[in-house]
């Protein structure tokens, strides 16, 4: 990254000797062309550093309550001005005017994570599964002049888990530095597969291939009692029978280890049979954890059953790696990035230049 603050050191020098020689460039323009080199120096360094460590993790929450908020009426006072008189007495008046606003209705839910608005049927359901009616209660609605005062609120009787998922950024120098870490080549010849963005609040795509055969309601469901105390993201990802076992290093590879808090068991076989082979990995302090799993799957079959298993293996064994560990790692712009910076540099210094010897200003010698 010094590199960018070296060139801009360029435009200082040279735009000295500029001032200095050119009568037409005032000591105030140097300054300016040197900021500017400067600012493109801070620039590139923050595209760089943040496109090569830019990443995302996966978050597991779960609903504790719905509402439902009834439209109602609100009366309220409007301001407007006007202008009374003319000339020397005109004056600004203000008066006020009794306007109505319609808050229509609508459904929402409060989870661990977040607030999300949600249909009709939706808090239906989520009243349904939590096992209550919901609970009329009186709320503050300002200016309330009409319609329904209260709102209905459904609390989690059940203790039944609603997941949600959500996406957040973090920055990952060890996707920077790959390099650095033994992760196998991945032939172009191999697949395997592309993380999983998990778009959606309401399911995530942590079941890839023959995987999904588990249920990925229940499996969301894990994820979201281990989210609060083990902060982890468990991935299953299932190949057929009969592929090879190095393709979980493989997918490893391609992940580069995986994001900041997964967890993955990669295997190959049939749903509902025993697999061939299971290898797991991810960052943790514990690494007993990924070999414990590996047992634990290799000798069950691919089906529901696995969660409870791999529930308590993960909140028994499973830490979180500390990712301050990774500082030492330094950062290297790709290569494309220093003659784009060369050029943008050379491009803006001398439309820079050529602008501040055209321009009106001048030197007291140049006058």
């Amino acid at each position: 990254m010094w590199f960018f603050y070296l060139v801009a050191l360029i435009p200082v020098i040279i735009g000295a000797v500029i001032w200095v020689k050119d009568n037409q460039v005032t000591w105030w323009e140097w300054l300016a062309g040197s900021g500017i080199g400067f600012l493109l120096a801070i620039i590139f360094h923050l595209m760089s550093f943040y496109s090569m460590t830019g990443d995302i993790e996966t978050w597991s929450g779960r609903l504790t309550i719905a509402t439902f908020h009834p439209q109602w009426v609100e009366e309220y006072q409007e301001m407007h001005t006007r202008t009374v008189g003319s000339g020397k007495n005109a004056r600004t008046e203000v008066y006020f005017t009794t306007e109505h606003r319609t808050h229509y209705e609508h459904w929402t839910t409060q989870g661990t994570l977040d607030s999300y608005r949600i249909t009709h049927n939706f808090y239906n359901v989520i009243a349904e599964r939590f096992g209550c009616v919901p609970k009329k209660t009186r709320a503050y609605k300002s200016g309330f002049d009409g319609g329904d005062p209260n709102i209905y609120v459904a609390t989690n009787i059940t203790g039944h888990v609603i997941p949600t998922v959500d996406v957040r950024q973090w920055t990952n120098k060890v996707q920077a530095s790959p390099s650095v870490f033994s992760f196998v080549k991945v032939p172009e010849s191999i697949k395997v597969y592309e993380y999983p963005p998990n778009p959606s609040v309401w399911e995530s795509g942590r079941l890839l291939g023959t995987a999904k055969s588990v249920g990925i309601y229940e499996w969301d469901q894990m994820n979201a009692r281990l989210g609060p105390t083990k902060k982890v993201n468990v991935i299953m990802v299932g190949f057929p029978a009969g592929t090879e076992t190095m393709i979980g290093q493989y997918q490893q590879a391609k992940w580069i280890g995986g994001k900041k808090n997964d967890l993955v068991i990669t295997y190959a076989g049939s749903p509902g049979q025993k697999p061939e082979w299971v290898f797991t990995f991810g960052w943790t302090e514990q690494e007993i954890v990924k070999r414990n799993l590996d047992q634990i799957v290799a000798n069950m079959t691919i089906d529901k059953d696995l969660i409870p298993q791999i529930e308590e293996e993960v909140r028994r064994n499973y830490t979180i790696k500390d990712w301050d560990k990774f500082d030492y790692l330094g950062i290297e712009p790709p290569g494309w990035s220093y003659i784009v910076f060369l050029i943008v540099m050379a491009l803006a210094q001398g439309g820079f230049y050529f602008f501040a010897h055209m321009n009106e200003f001048r030197t007291l010698e140049g006058y």
